[in-house]
């Protein structure tokens, strides 16, 4: 025990507490936005007004919206302001396509690793959805969704699989149709696949897991989005 109060090296291998700047508050508020589609494709935003919006200056703003532009998510129109991009069909068919080759692939390798703490914690995003089917709050239902969805990735233990499927979890939700959790149906379907794909990774079973993952999202795409989705 350090007698003088000393708090040198207690915190080693932890890392350490950090602040959130200004830019990256921006720039998750501004994702957001978009992923949400609160911010419409096509329609013209001025810097000024979103800078007005969130209550800082033009520096952290201008640094955020730099970065989503790398990104794919906006343009930068000079003099006008900033325009989210609209994805084609092409696009959104191709990311429907990936994000079914890559959530397959993490049901698959959950089943085989996931632990006793990873199965509880996919087990909770599970209860904490159910108790939330009857929502009013669209946005708090796809969160939720989406945390089942990257709770299964992390238990697949790949990095860079986990981070695929994140970006194409965000891409994702730019184009889907926003009613699924309006309706009861719908949203008791969705909560039943994710139970059995999270029963089949439980039993360590990956070919299970694997058709599980593939009926689910094969099925919820046929329900919304049926129009980009062809095999």
């Amino acid at each position: 025990m350090l007698k003088d109060g000393s708090a040198v090296g207690i915190f080693s291998g932890h890392g350490r507490i950090k602040k959130t700047t200004y830019k990256e508050q921006a720039y998750r508020l501004i994702k957001e936005a978009i992923i949400y589609q609160k911010l419409k494709p096509g329609t013209i935003y001025s810097q000024e007004a979103i800078c007005q919006e969130l209550g800082i200056s033009r520096t952290p703003v201008r640094e955020a919206l730099l970065e989503l532009q790398n990104e794919g998510y906006i343009h930068i129109r000079r003099g006008r302001g900033i325009e989210v991009i609209s994805l084609d069909e092409k696009a959104i068919h191709s990311i429907l396509e990936m994000r079914i080759y890559l959530e397959i692939a993490s049901a698959e390798l959950a089943a085989k690793r996931a632990s006793k703490e990873d199965l509880d914690y996919i087990a909770e995003c599970l209860e904490n959805s159910q108790q939330n089917l009857d929502s009013q709050d669209i946005i708090l239902c796809y969160r939720l969704d989406h945390q089942f969805h990257r709770a299964v990735a992390k238990a697949a233990y790949n990095e860079i699989l986990y981070n695929a499927i994140d970006d194409v979890l965000n891409h994702y939700l730019r184009f889907e149709v926003l009613t699924v959790y309006q309706s009861k149906n719908d949203a008791n379907l969705i909560w039943k696949e994710h139970n059995e794909l999270y029963y089949a990774i439980k039993e360590h079973d990956s070919q299970k897991a694997h058709y599980a993952a593939k009926k689910h999202l094969q099925d919820a795409y046929k329900r919304t989005l049926g129009n980009y989705w062809f095999e």
